[in-house]
C-alpha cells in the first residue's frame, strides 16, 4: 500500500466514524507510519482516532499527537435535516472537482448525512465527504458512494507546470501539492530527511512533527512555501533538541548498503529496478520505477535513511504501469 493511499484511506475513515471530529485532524504517512495531528476534545476520541488509523491496511505504526482541547460551549443551535440536506446538496453540486461523479445526498437523520452514487476517483470519494463534513449541522458523514479502491498516479503527481484552473477542477489538487512539498523536501539539502510530515487541504499547507532546530524549522517552512499550488503554510512544526550523537560520518559504502537494503525490503518497489550510488552523504538514485507514487517512496526511504545529507533523483518512470495503491 503506497503511503498516499494509506493516508487517503484513513481520512476518509476519521471522516465517517462515529466519535471522531475528522475534520479538525491533519494525516500523513511516511513508510506506512501514520501520523496524526490537530485537536480533539477528548481522550476518548484521541484514543479512537488512533485506532481508526491502525485498522487501516498497510498502516505500519501509528504516531499519535493529537491534543486534547476542550472547546469553550457555544449556544446550541438547532438545523432542520432538511436545511442540512439542500446546504450539503448545495455545495456537493456547486464543487466543480466533483462534476464528473454522481453523488448525492441519500439522507439525513439527526445531523447524520448518508451519501450516495458513484465517484470516479477515490479522491473525489474523499472530496465529497470533507465538503459535506464542513457543513453547519451536519454531525457526521456516511457513505454509500461507489468508487475505485486505487490511487492512480495522476491523483499523487501533478505532470507539467502548475494550472490553477485545472486545479479547481480536481479533486486531487491538494494531494498534488503534499507531494510536491514532500520531494521538494527530500531534495532540498537545507531541510531534515525525515521527522517532518506535510498534509494539505484547501491549498493551505500545514507542517507538523519533529525538527532538532529552529534554523530547520525555519527552512522546511520556506521550501514548501516555493511550491506552485500553495496559499499558505502553518508551520507546526516542534523543535526538540537532539541527544548527544557521534560526530563521525558514516562511509559512503555503508549508507549505500543501508539504503539499498532498506528499498531492497520495500515490498511497494519490488518491481523497480533502481540503482543507489552515495558521495559525501549525497545518495544518488537512478534506474526505474513502476510508478510516481513509487518514485516518491524511493526518494522517502533513501532520505530517510542515517547518513544521508541530499538526494540526487534519476529515476525514470516505466510506462508498463500506470496505477498504485
Amino acid at each position: 500500500m503506497s503511503d498516499a493511499w494509506i493516508t487517503t484511506k484513513v481520512k476518509v475513515a476519521l471522516l465517517t466514524t462515529e466519535g471522531v471530529s475528522g475534520t479538525k485532524l491533519n494525516v500523513d504517512t511516511v513508510d506506512g507510519r501514520v501520523t496524526l495531528y490537530g485537536t480533539v476534545p477528548n481522550a476518548a476520541e484521541k484514543t479512537k482516532a488512533g485506532q481508526v488509523a491502525r485498522s487501516i491496511q498497510g498502516t505500519t505504526d501509528v504516531r499519535n499527537l493529537l491534543q486534547v482541547v476542550s472547546a469553550p460551549a457555544k449556544p446550541a443551535v438547532e438545523i432542520s435535516d432538511a436545511i442540512i440536506k439542500k446546504n450539503v446538496s448545495a455545495v456537493l453540486e456547486s464543487d466543480a472537482a466533483l462534476a464528473d461523479g454522481t453523488i448525492k445526498v441519500q439522507s439525513v437523520d439527526n445531523g447524520v448525512v448518508l451519501l450516495s452514487g458513484s465517484a470516479d476517483t477515490l479522491s473525489d470519494h474523499l472530496r465529497a465527504l470533507e465538503d459535506a463534513s464542513r457543513i453547519d449541522g451536519v454531525r457526521r458523514v456516511a457513505s454509500n458512494i461507489k468508487s475505485p479502491d486505487t490511487l492512480g498516479d495522476s491523483e499523487i503527481w501533478r505532470d507539467g507546470k502548475y494550472d490553477p484552473k485545472l486545479a479547481e477542477r480536481s479533486a486531487a489538487s491538494d494531494m498534488w501539492t503534499t507531494s510536491a512539498v514532500k520531494l521538494r523536501l527530500l531534495a532540498s539539502g537545507e531541510t531534515p530527511g525525515f521527522g517532518i510530515n506535510v498534509d494539505t487541504v484547501d491549498g493551505e499547507v500545514t507542517l507538523f512533527g519533529v525538527v532538532d532546530s529552529q534554523e530547520s524549522k525555519t527552512a522546511v517552512a520556506t521550501e514548501a512555501r516555493k511550491v506552485d499550488g500553495v496559499k499558505s503554510v502553518a508551520n507546526e512544526l516542534q523543535v526538540v533538541a537532539p541527544s548527544m550523537q557521534s560526530g563521525v560520518a558514516d562511509k559512503d559504502s555503508v549508507i549505500d548498503d543501508a539504503v539499498s537494503k532498506r528499498i531492497g525490503d520495500n515490498s511497494q518497489l519490488s518491481d523497480s529496478k533502481i540503482n543507489v550510488e552515495v558521495k559525501n552523504g549525497i545518495a544518488r538514485l537512478s534506474g526505474s520505477v513502476m510508478s510516481q507514487s513509487d518514485r516518491l517512496t524511493a526518494l522517502t526511504v533513501t532520505r530517510s535513511t542515517k547518513g544521508v545529507r541530499g538526494l540526487i533523483d534519476d529515476l525514470q518512470l516505466q510506462p508498463a504501469k500506470m496505477s498504485s495503491r
